[in-house]
């Protein structure tokens, strides 16, 4: 093995199985790299010092200490990595006082308490272990200082030359530990950061995942519910049609123009389910103003209910007030797909023989949409859940509701910061009255 993988093992060991965000990878990888340079820098130290001293407690201690910290790479190896941990901040303990009372004060190697205070915060995550850690630092310095004053250690005797050059290499040994804890520690809190910022990130874009889908889920909810007022109008002028020819009776041109404007707003809704399903950038909820004849638009969807209503013998009234502007500024396509909601909903729960009203009504900053049947009314109760989706009543006239025509209506008018109230008497009726703000410009 060369020294470069043999370097590259002892770097690694324990660590390689850890993924790359497990601060636990970054621990294992800092201690076994601080063991490698004590390693390498006992080794150098202890010759050079017992080539000046020829003190052989010297560089029996420094080798000493090798041994051990190679021994925490073993560890680490087998993933005790607590274990580890402790015993490298014991080890470093202990060769501080031990190199301190040998060497004597003036070698000012007391000064590794600095290392030993950053090894403190990197190796331990909880702040109980910390404390104790902390503890032990501070009760080194006062063992140290107590034999600096008795002397129950005696240190070596080394002349001024030799005691200024251990005191210079003990500064740059003690510096360049200092350093490496610096930027070990530097290192795992960046990571610590990115992996905050990746947690945020992933985060958030489960929040707009989760949105997009509530957004996806009602679009498709709404244009279902839109596609199949369309099928039903298209299905009874069909219906219509088939019992004219069934009869024998002549089927006017203007029946046979009627279908195919049904057909042409089945296609628009087609066409629109398409152009959403695209679905970019919340498009759903985008508001898209554009000029459009509300009469035209309320005369067009009657249209459309007509057949339906006539099976019914019921009558549709569309009421302007005097000088309604024409044309206004607004969403035509949610203006259009609330009107069909609520009328496909009078014409549905109203009495046979019975009128449906449709009136448009303006003011100063304001217009207004009301659209009345005298069907049997709502109680109370009902009204109070009225918008909530898939609330609905199964009845002989609405046989296959599944309760999301009011709900998508009350949507699209909060939607368009439109406000609707809804009035209901028992045997005379329901009213649904909307408040639409009057824009007065088209916004880009």
């Amino acid at each position: 093995m060369t020294p470069r993988n043999l370097l590259r093992s002892l770097k690694y060991a324990g660590a390689d199985d850890l993924p790359e965000y497990d601060v636990q990878r970054g621990i294992c990888i800092g201690v076994n790299v601080m063991c490698i340079s004590i390693v390498i820098l006992n080794l150098l130290s202890g010759l050079l010092f017992y080539w000046l001293s020829r003190n052989l407690w010297v560089i029996g201690g420094a080798y000493f200490e090798a041994m051990l910290v190679l021994g925490i790479i073993s560890i680490n190896k087998r993933k005790r990595y607590e274990l580890a941990n402790v015993s490298f901040y014991t080890i470093i303990i202990l060769a501080t006082f031990y190199f301190s009372a040998i060497l004597g004060k003036a070698s000012e190697t007391q000064l590794m308490i600095l290392f030993i205070l950053g090894l403190t915060f990197f190796v331990f995550d909880k702040w109980k272990t910390r404390t104790f850690a902390i503890l032990g630092a501070l009760a080194l310095l006062i063992l140290l200082e107590l034999n600096y004053s008795l002397l129950y250690i005696k240190p070596a005797a080394f002349s001024p030359q030799v005691t200024l050059f251990i005191r210079w290499l003990v500064y740059g040994v003690v510096i360049f530990l200092v350093l490496l804890i610096f930027y070990l520690y530097q290192k795992n809190t960046g990571l610590l950061i990115r992996l905050h910022m990746y947690s945020k990130n992933i985060k958030a874009s489960l929040v707009s995942e989760e949105r997009q889908n509530e957004l996806k889920n009602l679009f498709f909810q709404n244009m279902s519910h839109d596609i199949k007022g369309c099928y039903f109008g298209v299905g009874s002028l069909c219906a219509t049609i088939h019992e004219k020819i069934e009869a024998r009776e002549e089927v006017s041109i203007e029946t046979a123009d009627l279908l195919i404007t049904l057909s042409e707003q089945y296609k628009f809704m087609l066409n629109s389910f398409l152009e959403f399903s695209k679905f970019k950038n919340a498009a759903f909820e985008n508001i898209i103003l554009e000029a459009f004849d509300v009469k035209k638009e309320i005369e067009r969807v009657v249209e459309i209910y007509r057949y339906v209503a006539l099976q019914k013998h019921i009558r549709i009234e569309i009421v302007a007030s005097f000088g309604f502007p024409n044309p206004i500024v607004g969403d035509r396509l949610k203006v259009t797909r609330i009107l069909v909601n609520l009328l496909s909903n009078a014409i549905k729960f109203s009495r046979p023989d019975t009128a449906v009203s449709i009136r448009i009504s303006y003011g100063f900053d304001h217009w207004r949409l009301v659209v009345q049947d005298e069907g049997k009314g709502m109680r109370p109760e009902v009204l109070d859940k009225l918008f909530k989706p898939y609330i609905t009543e199964k009845s002989e006239q609405n046989p296959e509701g599944i309760g999301l025509g009011l709900h998508i209506t009350k949507y699209l008018t909060e939607l368009m910061g439109a406000n609707i109230q809804v009035e209901s008497q028992l045997g005379k009726g329901t009213s649904f009255d909307i408040r639409f703000n009057l824009e007065k410009e088209l916004t880009e």
